[in-house]
């Protein structure tokens, strides 16, 4: 049956379900306002896919988490051909590690690339790394891992372009506003935006992000904790750029009492022409907002300069040879989970069955982002879920006391572990 869905959120997890429905022949109407033009004047919703670069991995200690990314990852180049918009780069992606068991490492890359020929790893007393990557400076304590193509980073701006342009093509509309109620009753939901346009529809995926709780989009609030995260952006000139085109991603356990879990995108030509390297991770100065005014205060003014000294001292010494110019910091938000997956499930309280909920990326959610639409999508259209994921990790009721496992440290700051202090 053909049933209207609307999709409230149109961030990377909801124009991914979006564009799913249509093609499944839904109804679909995607609400969400565009990119604001002065952060520090808005004041509606605002997202973290404000970039330009999203680190990507087909490779995962999590089983899940590697089922997620790389369905999401084979299925990229279909998505480019299709919308004609090019967003994946797979440069590869280098992981600087503290203190592994190399052997136990390179145990596990023979078990999840048996061929050999995606990852290859160099322990700390071997440098043979460094005529490959000659412009970083590595610990000597560190061991290297390093993901060939597809790894490397996606453009954000560009993918979510890519999921509304298929979407569009198979009938999604478009309502470039701010959703202020979603009511839920037997005979179907009633979506209502700022602007005072009603939709009427069957179902509802809200994928909100870090607003998910705010409002009046779902009939309670589901278990969610947000932490602001700072970027770094550093300009390069073009020449430096075109030295590092082979640069790949990077993921970094550094360190330093005021910074842990640093990731890095090689130089990307941003919007304005010029191009920058982004550095991002998880900070001393971290804060834990839980209302919407202070959300709304974190991306519009937030002190994110209290994290610049640390962040371009640590960016300068992973990388002594590149020359930086003005080096700026910029704020996004990351979503936890008690499980440390996403929530993709039937919204609590909805006592009609009408609304799902998709939100919670605990840091990772922009590469598998197609899957995790993918996934809300099946619920709305005819509740399948795939046998390769344990749903009840993913569901919208489960606890901050459950237990979890693999969990980064942010992640587990936000269970409340004082024991998991940055670095």
């Amino acid at each position: 049956m053909v049933e209207r869905v609307v999709v409230v959120g149109n961030g990377l997890i909801g124009s991914a379900a979006g564009r799913r429905l249509a093609e499944m022949g839904h109804d679909v109407v995607v609400v969400g306002p565009a990119e604001p033009r002065d952060h520090s004047r808005h004041t509606g919703v605002f997202s973290s896919h404000y970039d330009e670069g999203r680190l990507v991995s087909a490779y995962s200690a999590d089983p899940a988490w590697t089922w997620i990314t790389r369905r999401a990852i084979d299925a990229f180049a279909d998505l480019q051909a299709r919308s004609g918009v090019a967003f994946h780069h797979p440069v590869g992606r280098l992981s600087l590690l503290a203190s592994p068991s190399v052997a136990g490492l390179r145990s596990w890359a023979g078990r999840v690339d048996p061929s050999g020929g995606d990852l290859r790893v160099w322990s700390a007393t071997d440098d043979a790394w460094r005529e490959r990557f000659p412009y970083l400076e590595v610990p000597s304590d560190l061991a290297l891992l390093h993901e060939g193509s597809p790894a490397g980073y996606v453009n954000p701006r560009r993918l979510l372009r890519a999921q509304n342009v298929v979407a569009e093509r198979h009938g999604a509309r478009f309502v470039g506003d701010r959703v202020v109620s979603v009511i839920s009753r037997a005979d179907g939901v009633t979506v209502a935006t700022a602007g005072g346009e009603l939709v009427a529809a069957d179902r509802v995926i809200v994928a909100a992000g870090a607003f998910t709780n705010f409002g009046d989009l779902l009939p309670e609030p589901i278990p969610l904790r947000l932490k602001t995260e700072t970027t770094v952006w550093a300009e390069v000139s073009d020449a430096t750029a075109n030295a590092c085109a082979s640069m790949p991603a990077i993921t970094f356990d550094v360190d330093d009492p005021d910074l842990d879990d640093i990731y890095l995108a090689p130089p990307i030509r941003y919007p304005d022409g010029r191009c920058r390297i982004k550095m991002g991770g998880n900070t001393a100065n971290e804060s834990w907002p839980a209302t919407l005014d202070e959300v709304q205060a974190w991306f519009r003014s937030g002190e994110s300069d209290r994290d610049l000294e640390p962040m371009e001292r640590a960016l300068r010494k992973l990388l002594p040879g590149i020359e930086l110019g003005d080096v700026t910091t910029h704020r996004c938000i990351v979503a936890y989970t008690p499980s440390g997956y996403p929530t993709i499930d039937g919204a609590p309280g909805d006592a009609h069955g009408r609304i799902v909920v998709a939100t919670g990326g605990n840091g990772t959610g922009a590469q598998g982002s197609d899957t995790l639409g993918s996934l809300a999508a099946g619920l709305v259209h005819d509740g399948s879920w795939p046998d390769e994921l344990d749903r009840s990790v993913f569901g919208a009721r489960r606890r901050w006391e459950a237990p979890a496992a693999r969990l980064s440290n942010a992640q587990r700051r936000a269970r409340g572990d004082q024991s998991a202090d940055t670095a």
